[in-house]
């Protein structure tokens, strides 16, 4: 049975002029010369240099192919495309990644770990000065009423205890004093305070005596004191 020499594709119809399939135009029969020799005539035998399609075929290069191929091989690509691009919009975004600090650059050491306790948060010392009813307080209080003139104040605060005279004869005792100084105070007991008294004399001289005070209810009831 004769076939078609481009695809192959047998003839059903001896008369038939191009093949069914891909429509190539059925090669010329060949001429045999004189009819006696049974040789084909080589100047006769020949194709038609052209092989027009039919309709529902085109033809690419050597081959011819059926028109809705192009066709859905275009739709193909462009489906193909517009569904990756789906799949890459509906992706998530990827985690942003935190990489270790490097351990390779200069080193900058770790931040200082503020004071826990702050400046005005520190215990303050007490204040040494005496409360206005120490024996320390008693003593300088007393002599700075002495210094005042103010000798019916240093009588109640223990003139008339430790005078070893009537008031009159205490106050004229200190005639000749010009000024009272008080140093060293500090107490030594609950009830008692040691103290230095320099006494500037009016001639200029000075006598200087170390005493120790005994208070009791707001008053100095008691002292012991030497001169130096």
């Amino acid at each position: 049975m004769p076939s078609c020499s481009h695809c192959g594709a047998p003839y059903p119809d001896a008369a038939a002029t191009s093949c069914p399939r891909c429509g190539t135009l059925r090669a010329k029969s060949p001429t045999w010369g004189g009819g006696t020799t049974g040789q084909p005539t080589p100047s006769t035998h020949h194709t038609h240099p052209t092989r027009p399609t039919t309709p529902g075929y085109i033809r690419v290069g050597p081959t011819v192919l059926p028109r809705w191929l192009p066709w859905l091989l275009a739709v193909l690509l462009i489906g193909g495309g517009i569904a990756a691009y789906a799949v890459a919009s509906s992706a998530p975004d990827s985690p942003a990644v935190d990489f270790p600090p490097s351990t390779t650059g200069p080193y900058t050491a770790p931040p200082t770990a503020p004071n826990p306790t702050a400046p005005d948060d520190l215990p303050t010392t007490p204040d040494p000065t005496p409360t206005a009813d120490s024996p320390s307080a008693l003593v300088e209080r007393f002599y700075a009423a002495i210094n005042a003139h103010d000798f019916a104040t240093a009588w109640e605060l223990g003139g008339k205890n430790i005078g070893g005279a009537a008031y009159g004869d205490w106050v004229a005792g200190y005639g000749t004093t010009r000024q009272i100084t008080v140093s060293a105070t500090g107490t030594t007991s609950p009830d008692k305070a040691d103290a230095v008294v320099r006494a500037l004399q009016n001639d200029g001289t000075v006598k200087v005596y170390q005493g120790t005070y005994t208070a009791s209810g707001g008053t100095i009831v008691d002292a012991e004191i030497t001169t130096r």
